[in-house]
């Protein structure tokens, strides 16, 4: 194998002629493909040496044509079979996710765009005579705000609540099946008063989240006990998820909220910056509600203006809050930025996801940024087609074969989605 002795030959120098003859030739080039090389070392004082001497080596200089690192696997000749290894389970956890002390209802501010269904909502939790309650709108309207309040009022009553986001919720799934605990998944769910469940529109494709969640949401509802949703669609308007449930969704009330309009926005910020005793100039205040869209946004940038009290500058303003801006922007999906956080959690470069190889490494990742596309973005097939340079069959079919996988019993294709998705929507 020419990279190997290449290698070999550029290293001679440094270990000696004498290690070279004893130690490194006579390690047994196996198999080799493209990106691993597989050697066999004569014993495990051979093999020692290699993981002494060679290893470093190896990772600094081994490449191959393309100069991608070769991962090289050395084993034993003549080793006896390995003996059979238990099974590793994942430990299930099954911890709530977090909630912010500040997401109470008298900090929300509905405006008069949502004032009537803010006042709905409060009503609805005195009685809890609908079941479920589905909050509805855009990012940046308060559903999570309102469901963490939702979740400190019930439990000032006396109800054990869960409160989860979906992705959370696929991971108690997905943990549960491979470390076969689903009943300890089923009674930890079922045990509650209270379930509410955070960006319920994640679940899309996830068959084997939503097959759980039917049946628990069925229990609970047969038990009388409250069911809270939050999504950015309506019911009738998501993909992806079994119109069993999403019939389910309609049972109770829906409340859609949505985003605050100019003067409101004015309003809400003169508030906040009231609660945290800030004074901000009129240049300062408008730079700020222009350039950061979103509530969250601006909520982060006045915590910042807190630390600094009154002593802020336009150029100040402008240089704290950057980070933001920025985070703003990458929450802006285009096919690129799939392509590329799919290529980083893989390890491998765009270019090999938009080029022609047909090995696992490349093959895989590409198959998930497609799917990605089509989920996150609505793309169409024969726009996602031309981003990827394939045609039109090729990418249903990726697509197709994401969609079977995960759906599986421990799908690693969905935990490598769910990843994946972390880092594009924070």
């Amino acid at each position: 194998m020419k990279q190997w002795e290449d290698f070999l030959g550029s290293i001679a120098s440094e270990i000696g002629s004498e290690a070279m003859e004893k130690w490194a030739k006579p390690l047994k080039v196996i198999h080799f493909d493209a990106g691993n090389l597989y050697l066999e070392a004569h014993d495990s004082f051979h093999l020692n040496w290699f993981e002494q001497h060679l290893r470093p080596q190896v990772r600094l200089l081994l490449r191959n044509n393309n100069q991608r690192p070769i991962k090289v696997h050395i084993s034993l000749a003549n080793a006896p079979p390995p003996t059979e290894k238990k099974t590793w389970k994942p430990v299930l956890n099954l911890t709530s996710d977090a909630l912010k002390a500040s997401c109470r209802f008298d900090s929300y501010f509905p405006g008069k765009t949502n004032e009537v269904h803010f006042s709905l909502l409060k009503a609805a939790l005195e009685k809890l005579s609908y079941n479920p309650i589905y909050l509805q709108g855009p990012e940046g309207v308060g559903k999570s705000h309102l469901l963490m309040a939702s979740t400190f009022f019930l439990n000032s009553q006396n109800k054990r609540c869960l409160y989860v986001k979906a992705g959370t919720l696929t991971h108690h799934i997905v943990t549960a099946i491979r470390s076969s605990s689903m009943q300890k998944l089923r009674d930890h769910y079922r045990k509650h008063d209270v379930l509410l469940i955070d960006n319920i529109d994640e679940l899309a494709d996830r068959s084997a989240t939503q097959e759980e969640l039917f049946h628990t949401f069925n229990a609970l509802h047969i038990a009388g006990k409250q069911i809270i949703l939050a999504g950015r669609k309506l019911p009738s308007e998501m993909e992806g998820i079994e119109p069993r449930l999403t019939s389910r969704f309609e049972w109770g009330l829906l409340l859609p909220f949505h985003p605050l309009a100019a003067p409101e926005r004015q309003q809400w910020f003169s508030k906040i910056c009231e609660q945290k005793k800030l004074v901000l100039s009129q240049e300062v205040s408008s730079f700020v509600l222009e350039h950061l869209p979103s509530i969250p946004s601006l909520v982060g940038a006045l915590d910042i203006f807190a630390l600094h009290k009154n002593n802020i500058c336009l150029e100040s303003a402008k240089k704290w809050t950057l980070p933001l801006l920025e985070a703003w922007e990458k929450r802006l999906l285009i096919p690129e930025k799939i392509i590329q956080a799919t290529a980083e959690h893989f390890e491998i470069g765009s270019s090999d996801i938009l080029g022609r190889s047909q090995n696992q490494e490349c093959s895989l990742p590409r198959q998930i940024a497609m799917y990605l596309c089509r989920e996150l973005l609505k793309m169409p097939y024969v726009k996602i087609a031309k981003t990827f340079s394939r045609d039109h069959s090729t990418v249903m079919t990726s697509i197709k074969s994401i969609e079977k996988k995960i759906g599986e019993p421990g799908s690693a294709e969905l935990s490598y989605l769910h990843a994946i998705k972390s880092k594009l929507i924070p």
